[in-house]
């Protein structure tokens, strides 16, 4: 995958009230308890390494490397790993936040109509402007899109589409990950009208099984492909996590930094990141991190300030994800025209852009995501 945005979805939460959809996590935390907090932290540390990562690729412009980091040093942090993060919280909050799902009446169509709720509108809009831009200035983007009516209509519907220039992305670079997100639930809803254990075991089969015949085939259809890379068995990861979580297996508080030193420790080895590699390299890491944040002994005590500000750039990282690359193409042509381009000016340009940008995000959260989520969530009665 080395080349394609990071990403991430957000992997949305399910509320188990079956309000309006933010995240069993903020749930939690008004309760009273810290227990989940941390992993809406963990996804707003995520979806904002993946902003930086961008803003710096996109600095590269002002000493003559358009898509490079300017410094070499900006690359020492694995970034990309974000992506792998966000795969595995994915898997756990399916199966934590549809706890009180499985095996009830109506389990798929209720699952998998918020699930779409909750992904595609926010997407498609930002897909259509993509589209717009391409079409009224395509000098505003970075590389051409390509493609024809075919590869259009796929990037709507998720599904992988391989470009003239080789790489399988759709209009908006940034929802590959998507594609995989859908593949995931498509999987998940068609157990998720079974038991917990079961449904779980039933993913997880399809998972390992889809990984495997990709490992052993090496399918050229670009579809089969993608859908095949290993890096799906991260889902599967995440759902062991919340098995154990939901079997009450906790740890002490030593064992859960253990875990977390391990992770950061795995992700600075040198080695390869793609194809089954990256399960080792960064998969791991990302499952660690996660069995770190959620499965220490629960307490009591109420969130911090800094802790409030992580839980609401956690349930706005969807927003941050897809809505960054806009405010920062904005900045960069700002600039540009400022010529402010040595060290002091691109370390503040990528500072003020990273800022501005989750700024910017929580605002269309808020304001946009989630009264559009509740809208068509009505709509579709669920």
């Amino acid at each position: 995958m080395s080349g394609l945005p990071a990403a991430a979805p957000e992997p949305p939460w399910e509320a188990r009230t079956g309000a309006p959809e933010r995240a069993a996590v903020p749930v939690s935390v008004a309760a009273g308890t810290l227990e989940l907090a941390s992993v809406q932290v963990l996804r707003a540390i995520s979806a904002i390494a993946i902003t930086i990562l961008h803003v710096a690729q996109s600095a590269g412009v002002f000493v003559g490397r358009p898509g490079e980091a300017p410094y070499p040093w900006l690359k020492f942090l694995p970034w990309d790993a974000s992506v792998d993060i966000f795969f595995v919280i994915s898997g756990f909050v399916m199966v934590y936040a549809s706890s009180r799902l499985f095996a009830r009446p109506g389990a798929v169509r209720l699952f998998a109509g918020r699930r779409l709720a909750r992904i595609v509108p926010l997407y498609w809009a930002a897909t259509t402007l993509v589209l717009l831009v391409a079409l009224a200035s395509p000098a505003m983007l970075s590389e051409p899109l390509g493609g024809g009516i075919a590869y259009i209509l796929a990037s709507y519907f998720f599904i992988p589409w391989q470009r003239p220039d080789g790489f399988i992305q759709p209009i908006f670079r940034l929802g590959w990950t998507l594609n995989y997100e859908l593949l995931f639930y498509t999987t998940f809803a068609l157990f998720v009208g079974l038991r917990r254990g079961r449904a779980v075991a039933g993913v997880s089969a399809v998972m390992i099984a889809l990984a495997g015949a990709g490992l052993a085939l090496r399918p050229d259809n670009p579809q089969l492909r993608f859908w095949t890379d290993p890096i799906i068995l991260e889902f599967a990861a995440g759902m062991l996590v919340a098995q154990l979580l939901l079997a009450d297996v906790r740890l002490r508080s030593s064992a859960c930094i253990a875990l977390a030193v391990l992770g950061v420790a795995m992700l600075f080895v040198e080695g390869r990141a793609d194809g089954p590699w990256r399960l080792l390299t960064y998969g791991v890491p990302a499952t660690l991190f996660l069995a770190a944040g959620t499965l220490g002994r629960p307490g009591g005590r109420p969130p911090s300030r800094t802790m409030r500000l992580g839980i609401l750039l956690g349930d706005a990282s969807y927003a941050i994800y897809l809505v960054h690359p806009f405010p920062m193409r904005a900045f960069a042509v700002l600039w540009a025209r400022l010529h402010w381009t040595g060290m002091s000016g691109i370390l503040c340009y990528i500072a003020a852009t990273v800022l501005f940008a989750c700024a910017v995000a929580v605002f269309v959260h808020l304001r946009i995501e989630m009264p559009l989520t509740r809208w068509v969530r009505r709509r579709i009665a669920v």
